[in-house]
């Protein structure tokens, strides 16, 4: 029998996948509750297929199914997001019709994807843990830890974001970085190493603060010096998976007419110049949602799971200790730069919270217990709730059933000020304004010269969407396009703070 990566042990140490220490039996508790758990996330999502979609569910799908070469960053719209997100969504788009209903707008192929990710997840949580938990039950709290999360109205689900896509791959990574760095070199660890930088490089091209591999690989190589024989070879095959990765994906772009230079600046640069933004004109609302943003990592049992587990790891020093505190605190700090503070921001630690828990010492085992199972509990409560009661009809559907109602023209187009794509997607409508998030247009057209010039130009809308009676919002300049827009357009309808303006 082979020893569970500790202190007392090289990280090389050739063990096999589950080997913990384990008599085979346990063993087969824990893929039992691998495949329990992957059954209980794939049921959490069924409820939520026919939901209508989120403004950034909508703003990704819609960008996906247009994303050709145009007048902008992807075909005709810009968001700052990497391009294998919106392939993600293509394929989501694939998976089941979508359409406009009294709701809003329903994509259950979406939501398909989001119950894929999550599934796929937990099953790679339970080979994680399997590689690196001393004890079976670090092994089975890992799984249902990544189910509850996962599975959590809290953490957003059924909302499908670039945190819950790249979830997959982070946890791939760690997988083949673990099982990489053990036993000889030889085309096994190679590939190991490749595929470690492959799926790294492919969270980072989903959600570009998605680092999580490659801040764990670092560490994990500076704490393997002289430990792990060949250690360059691994580092460089893992540079080479995550270089081949990253090239196919600029080229994949490239050819639907997205520039290496406009990439670099959406997400890269912009991040820089949109927190820039947010510090210094940022609205009373920004503060509440980190409220509830922290309230919420309260009430999932993700913060208590993650003092815990910290506490325990610290107290332990297995030879992953270092690299997963670094990468947990790297999802901590990516969470914080954020800015907005959306509840999906959540979702992010996950892989951090999983891999905590499953390399925790037998000694806090039953400490971690009761996390994972008020973990669990919260998930149950709050999926129950939002099952049982599901949201109204919202003004925003009801603003684009007043749209599709109103339009007979191939050329009506519609903007909305600012952001909830899915309105423009419910109502059928294209929009001529390159900006269906409201962030951007804070940052790329903080004076609105860009949509003054699509509402006096040859594409104008036939309608104008505003909330809160016009285009004045936090960090923007609204006075000449507002003037426009009290000039040739006339207020038809309006729905809770929503006013719909049709032109003259």
């Amino acid at each position: 029998m082979t020893t569970p990566v500790s202190d007392r042990t090289s990280v090389s140490a050739p063990t096999r996948p589950g080997d913990g220490g384990a008599r085979p039996a346990g063993r087969g508790m824990a893929y039992a509750a691998v495949l329990l758990a992957s059954l209980v996330t794939t049921a959490a999502w069924l409820p939520f297929l026919h939901r209508p979609l989120t403004s950034d569910e909508a703003g990704f799908l819609m960008l996906a199914q247009q994303w050709r070469p145009g007048h902008s960053l992807y075909g005709s719209y810009w968001v700052d997001r990497p391009p294998l997100l919106l392939w993600l969504f293509a394929v989501a788009g694939q998976l089941g019709p979508s359409g406009a209903t009294a709701a809003g707008f329903v994509a259950p192929g979406v939501k398909v994807l989001g119950a894929l990710a999550g599934v796929v997840s937990v099953a790679l949580a339970g080979l994680l843990a399997g590689l690196v938990a001393p004890t079976r039950r670090g092994r089975i709290a890992a799984v249902v830890l990544s189910a509850a999360l996962l599975s959590s109205p809290l953490t957003a689900m059924p909302e499908v974001d670039g945190e819950l896509l790249a979830v997959p791959f982070v946890l791939a990574g760690l997988v083949c970085l673990v099982a990489g760095m053990r036993g000889a070199w030889g085309w096994r660890t190679a590939g190991l190493a490749a595929g470690a930088g492959a799926a790294g490089m492919s969270a980072v091209l989903v959600k570009q603060n998605v680092l999580d591999v490659f801040v764990f690989g670092a560490v994990l190589a500076v704490v393997s010096l002289g430990r792990v024989p060949r250690l360059g070879r691994r580092v460089g095959a893992f540079a080479g998976g995550a270089t081949t990765v990253l090239g196919a994906v600029l080229a994949g772009a490239w050819t639907h007419g997205t520039t290496f230079a406009g990439l670099w600046h959406a997400v890269v640069l912009f991040r820089g110049q949109a927190s820039e933004v947010i510090d210094a004109s940022a609205s009373g609302a920004t503060l509440l949602r980190g409220a509830e943003l922290a309230a919420a990592s309260v009430a999932t049992g993700a913060a208590v799971v993650l003092v815990v587990g910290a506490a325990a790891v610290l107290g332990h020093r297995t030879r992953l200790a270092r690299p997963a505190l670094a990468m947990i605190g790297w999802e901590v700090f990516a969470i914080a730069a954020g800015g907005s503070y959306w509840l999906h921001y959540l979702t992010g630690v996950v892989p951090g919270l999983v891999l905590l828990v499953a390399i925790a010492p037998a000694r806090s085992g039953r400490a971690l217990a009761r996390a994972v199972t008020y973990a669990v509990a919260a998930t149950l409560t709050v999926w129950t709730y939002r099952v049982a009661a599901p949201p109204p009809p919202s003004p925003e559907a009801q603003v684009s059933t007043y749209l599709r109602e109103h339009s007979h023209r191939p050329t009506d187009g519609v903007v909305v000020g600012f952001g909830h794509a899915e309105i423009v997607a419910a109502s059928g409508l294209h929009s001529p304004y390159e900006y269906l998030w409201s962030l951007p247009v804070r940052v790329r057209d903080p004076h609105l010269a860009r949509l003054l010039g699509v509402l006096a130009g040859p594409s104008a809308p036939r309608w104008v969407v505003v909330d809160g009676g016009g285009l004045d919002t936090w960090g923007v300049d609204a006075d000449d396009a507002q003037q426009y827009l009290l000039r040739h357009y006339v207020e038809r309808v309006s729905y809770d703070s929503w006013q719909v303006w049709e032109r003259r």
